[in-house]
């Protein structure tokens, strides 16, 4: 329900707050009054996908404008806010804001303070508003949309087919792309698949298994072309620490001598006993080194013949990095790209158990489908008839209508295409209702529809601008009762220009064009009173007349009874 509006710098309106109350709330006023915009600045809160985002709802000169709106929070609203991780209030309150930044106008959106995208806004107006405009018959020539009507007739019992036909759908379409893109390898040309198996089994030549192979056998080479000079170093380091040179002692000599006489020192003077340990184990350290190096030594003597063989297959290792210009990791993860290709095309096996696994998903789907437009034809049924007897009332005694059906391949929303076939008169075949239905039938086509439906979603803001259009008389009045039912379970606001239609609303509001201070501005006026709404009936009837004014006070009188 909405609650409140709060208007900001709006065309027309300037500054303004509105309250609402539930029920049925009609708005009057003569041509050109405002009610059209007052409409779009609802359309305008909570645009939907199709909606224009220009700004000419801004008041001329503003540099900021905003339209506010705050609703009552319902279960299916709560759980869309907490889905959009967006603080739940006792109350919705939905902004748009337009801003002057650069000589251009930036619109944006929040709920409940909350920055948020289009795509959100859209989501959110499917749960609060229901537009049926003027000249508004998408919903007469959408063969999705009159689908997802009959399906939300019979929600309850559809629900579930519905839920295993799209849950199989997928399962099927999964296993359908998965064969196809098998197929499409299998497809490709074999001068591709015979280049790709020659370059296979060229790398695989190499055996290449190492990232680092080519930085390990730089190393490698790098210390076999010094072996020479690594073997004199170490024989020099060697007899420096471990042996003596002529009347030079090693430095195991001088240290083996510093810790007797530390020894000694320490056995006069306990003191010094840290410092022979220290000394202790420098001298256990060098000995270790010592064995390192000997170790190292051994590892000097190596068959000249290494060299030869790794500088052959660092040669070998360059040569492919510059054919395929690729590094070494890059070959390595290419070589096993090209074994997944190969094996893929490889699989005559994988393509018979894929074939089997989407024939028995594709029948699975389509058995799903059959039982879910076995019960859609079931629903339809239902829909002509409360349908013909809403339209008959609605002043069209001669009406027929169906629901034609036609199989169309199957999608994740089955295979039914259904178009809503309608004639007026007798002896004229059905057709769709947009191409055969006046525009006064096309309203009152709209009007059932709406009837009809609304009764399974009771949560949004049914808002019709001049559905009554082309209707008069008794048929008024049939159209009046109709929207004050569907006001007992859901709000409702309805532009009208018919008195009798206005007088059995709840609430009445009247749209005045006024000019203030050279600027055109719409009022909208809360009509409380009996006499002002006594007043503006008689305005919708004829004017002033005594005649006018009777009727007005008869309508009034009888929507009190």
């Amino acid at each position: 329900m909405l609650n409140s509006l709060r208007f900001h710098n709006i065309a027309l309106f300037g500054n303004l707050e509105i309250d609402f109350n539930k029920g049925f709330t009609v708005f009057t006023g003569q041509t050109g009054s405002g009610k059209s915009i007052f409409l779009d600045t609802l359309n305008a809160l909570l645009a939907n996908k199709k909606t224009s985002l220009n700004n000419r709802l801004v008041a001329k000169g503003s540099d900021f404008s905003s339209i506010e709106g705050v609703f009552s929070v319902l279960k299916n609203t709560k759980a869309w806010l907490s889905n959009q991780e967006i603080d739940i209030d006792e109350e919705l309150i939905v902004t748009r804001e337009w801003r002057l930044k650069d000589n251009k106008y930036k619109s944006r959106f929040r709920i409940n303070g909350v920055l948020v995208n289009r795509d959100q806004i859209s989501e959110l107006r499917s749960f609060l508003f229901d537009f049926t405009l003027q000249g508004d018959t998408y919903i007469l020539n959408d063969s999705l949309h009159q689908l997802s009507l009959l399906d939300s007739l019979g929600a309850k019992e559809i629900q579930e087919s519905i839920s295993n036909v799209k849950n199989d759908w997928k399962v099927w379409q999964d296993s359908n792309l998965r064969l196809q893109k098998l197929r499409d390898k299998i497809s490709d040309s074999k001068k591709e698949f015979e280049e790709m198996e020659y370059i296979y089994e060229d790398l695989n030549k190499l055996k290449l298994e190492d990232p680092d192979e080519q930085i390990k056998l730089e190393r490698d080479q790098n210390r076999l072309s010094n072996l020479l000079r690594l073997k004199e170093g170490v024989k020099v380091l060697l007899i420096r620490l471990n042996e003596s040179i002529d009347e030079y002692p090693s430095v195991l000599d001088h240290t083996n001598f510093c810790i007797n006489e530390l020894k000694i020192l320490s056995q006069i003077d306990s003191s010094l006993e840290p410092i022979f340990d220290n000394f202790y184990n420098i001298i256990n350290n060098i000995n270790h080194l010592i064995s390192q190096i000997n170790d190292y030594e051994q590892t000097l003597d190596i068959d000249p013949s290494i060299l030869n063989n790794l500088q052959v297959r660092l040669s070998n290792l360059k040569f492919y990095q510059k054919k395929y210009n690729r590094n070494i990791p890059d070959l390595i993860n290419y070589k096993t790209e090209l074994i997944n290709y190969l094996s893929s095309h490889d699989s005559s096996i994988d393509i018979n158990h894929l074939s089997s696994f989407e024939y028995k998903k594709r029948i699975i789907r389509d058995k799903s489908n059959k039982d879910l437009s076995a019960i859609r034809k079931k629903i339809a049924l239902q829909l002509e008839d409360k349908l013909l007897m809403t339209l008959k009332n609605l002043g069209i005694p001669d009406v027929r209508f169906k629901v034609v059906f036609e199989k169309c391949e199957a999608t994740i929303n089955g295979i039914d295409k259904i178009n809503f076939m309608f004639s007026a008169n007798p002896g004229l075949p059905l057709a769709p209702i947009a191409e055969t239905a006046s525009g006064g039938e096309k309203s009152r086509v709209l009007l059932a529809i709406k009837a009809i439906f609304s009764t399974y979603d009771q949560s949004k803001l049914l808002i019709f601008d001049e559905i009554d259009s082309g209707v008069s008389g008794s048929v008024s009045s049939y159209v009046a009762n109709l929207l004050l039912d569907l006001s007992r379970y859901q709000q409702v606001f309805c532009v009208t220009h018919q008195p009798l239609i206005a007088a059995y609303a709840d609430n009445h509001f009247s749209l005045k064009k006024t000019v203030i201070a050279d600027k055109t501005k719409s009022i909208l006026i809360d009509l409380k009173e009996i006499a002002d709404r006594q007043r503006e009936l008689a305005l919708l009837a004829g004017g002033e007349i005594v005649e006018a004014k009777a009727y007005a006070a008869s309508l009034l009188e009888h929507k009190a009874a």
